[in-house]
């Protein structure tokens, strides 16, 4: 009942129309027994010789009786689904809009499936609550309410053995309830599982295909694929078993009816009019109890989704934005004070880190694998925050500093470059209406690649298709660089962004490199140690701490860990070539 009122409160903007079909509802339910009224008039009084007119005036009633019905469940059904899209429409932008502003810790631990599942096919469902499950749930309970009604008012004894067969229904409805609601359930966590699956192996196909695992992951998926099918098998069984026992049923109140109807017919306590009309009620009495049943459960289905889509509104994981700090004038200093940071509890990956970067100057972060150099650079922007210490921009704490600001003067240009399937200007702008094609040109003619792009088909409108797939790493990289140059950032950080370059790329990402940190803080953390020579700075990272800075020739001179790796590095490229 909580999850209803909260969908009910979803249909706020539309609740107009949700009474105006609820009142549609109202209508047919009172209009159920008209039909069967009009047959017991007709046989009771005019099928002998001389009611051919009163005959056909009320087989003319009867039909106007049918299409008013008709147009009555046209405008009922027209008006639910429209609320149900409508509702579901804002529920999906809404949700979306909340997810989208999630810590990136959060997308780190959860399948992207998984917010598919709940964004498309749980929203769905919930549709389905509005369009077939809570209106024709009341429609059937109201027509059973007045069809039963009726009855009794016609003859209560005949209504109440016709009754009898009703206890075994209500407790068959309540088994046929509880075994396919957690069939339902089953069903959801199957296909949340097949969407995880499914997007994880498209996008990993590669991996997939060069260590030759076809066979093994088609394995894996047909048993995920069967599960899936046997969920909604469990559900059929109960289904299966269900209706044929309604029909049974409804066959026995008949069957009540004719061994208790024709004696009183031979009696002359009921006419034969009266006795075919009952019949047809108790036909429309057990179609609302099997329609309901089944309805019963859309509405379960319904609940489950928006228990699982509620639970992601219920999730609060958003970035704190609590800075007020907005500033078109930053330096572009930053500096490290006894910083600590963790991904999960107390294992910690930065420990009591300290380092000062000057504004305007070229500062590689360089370190083994894990010391923590990408760590580092994702606190600057805010994507994770560290637990203690403090990080100071201008003087001032990051914290303090509005989110949408901050971001805006850091850029960033990581090493595993993503671009969308759309065109290259797209993919640089990322649709910002207020970056000018002129703009965008001119950044790429400053970054030295705009004769690789209009070497392209099309130049800029050119169709990278998803992920990028029709560039190289390279090429993708000299986009992303473009992507980051055109925003005009005060600090950019280069997360080994050359280190997954083709020989045909090197020369125009190393210039692309030279332009982008031209005047501007920039952090570098490097792969290739002979590429950030020239830095102002080099900060060497070992387990979580900066264990030596200066130039490169000065570290060199310390004889520490730098001189280790770039000799090492040094000595194996000579063993390479």
């Amino acid at each position: 009942m909580s999850l209803m009122r909260r969908l009910y409160d979803r249909s706020g903007p539309y609740k107009n129309f949700f009474w105006i079909t609820v009142v549609l509802v109202l209508t047919l339910a009172a209009m159920s027994p008209l039909r069967p009224r009009l047959v017991q008039k007709v046989v009771d009084d005019h099928l002998s010789p001389g009611h051919e007119w009163d005959l056909m005036r009320l087989s003319i009633l009867f039909i106007g009786v049918l299409l008013i019905e008709a147009i009555i469940q046209f405008f009922q059904t027209y008006l639910a689904n429209k609320v149900a899209q409508s509702i579901t429409l804002d529920m999906r932008s809404e949700l979306y809009q909340h997810v989208i502003r999630f810590r990136l810790k959060y997308f780190d631990k959860t399948p992207v499936g998984q917010f598919v599942t709940r964004l498309i096919s749980d929203i769905d469902g919930i549709a389905e609550v509005f369009s077939v499950g809570l209106l024709d749930i009341m429609r059937d309970v109201l027509k059973l309410v007045v069809i039963v009604g009726y009855m009794f008012w016609m003859d209560w004894q005949m209504t109440l053995i016709v009754l009898i067969p009703i206890p075994i229904l209500i407790y068959a409805t309540r088994l046929f309830q509880l075994a396919v609601r957690k069939s339902f359930q089953d069903v959801r966590n199957e296909v949340a599982r097949i969407n995880v699956f499914v997007q994880e192996h498209v996008t990993g196909m590669n991996i997939v295909q060069i260590f030759n695992q076809e066979e093994r992951e088609s394995r894996k998926f047909e048993k995920i694929n069967q599960e899936h099918r046997d969920a909604h098998i469990r559900g059929i069984w109960a289904y299966s078993v269900f209706f044929p026992l309604v029909e049974l049923l409804s066959a026995a109140s008949i069957a009540l009816m004719l061994w208790w109807g024709v004696g009183a017919s031979i009696a002359s306590k009921m006419s034969p009019g009266e006795l075919l009309s009952f019949s047809l009620f108790i036909t429309m009495m057990y179609r609302p109890i099997r329609q309901m049943a089944d309805n019963f459960n859309v509405l379960q289905m319904g609940v489950v989704n928006a228990d699982r889509v509620f639970k992601l509104f219920d999730t609060q994981e958003q970035q704190i934005n609590d800075g007020a700090l907005s500033s078109d004038k930053i330096e572009g200093e930053v500096q490290c004070k006894d910083v600590w940071f963790a991904y999960n509890d107390e294992n910690w990956v930065l420990r009591g880190l300290n380092l000062r970067i000057p504004a305007g100057k070229m500062t590689a972060i360089v370190g083994a694998t894990g010391s923590g150099k990408s760590s580092l650079v994702n606190l600057f922007n805010r994507f994770y925050e560290f637990q203690k210490g403090e990080i100071l921009l201008d003087g001032k704490s990051i914290l303090e500093y509005e989110l949408t600001n901050l971001r805006k003067n850091v850029g960033l240009v990581l090493q595993d470059v993503f671009l969308f399937s759309d065109t290259i200007h797209n993919n640089i702008t990322l649709r910002d209406n207020s970056i000018s094609e002129e703009e965008v040109v001119q950044a790429a003619k400053d970054v030295g690649v705009h004769d690789f792009i209009m070497s392209l088909p099309g130049g800029y409108q050119y169709d990278v298709h998803e992920r990028g797939g029709m560039l190289s790493v390279g090429q993708r990289q000299l986009i992303s660089f473009v992507r980051a140059y055109v925003t005009k950032p005060r600090i950019l950080i280069l997360d080994e962004a050359t280190s997954s370059i083709d020989t045909e790329s090197e020369r125009l990402i190393s210039y692309a490199t030279m332009q982008l940190t031209k005047n501007r803080t920039s952090i570098v953390i490097a792969h290739r140690l002979s590429t950030i020579q020239n830095a102002d700075q080099i900060a060497v990272m070992e387990a979580g701490k900066i264990i030596e800075v200066g130039r490169h020739d000065q570290l060199m001179e310390l004889d520490g860990v730098y001189r280790k790796l770039f000799l090492l590095q040094f000595q194996n490229a000579e063993i390479f070539e």
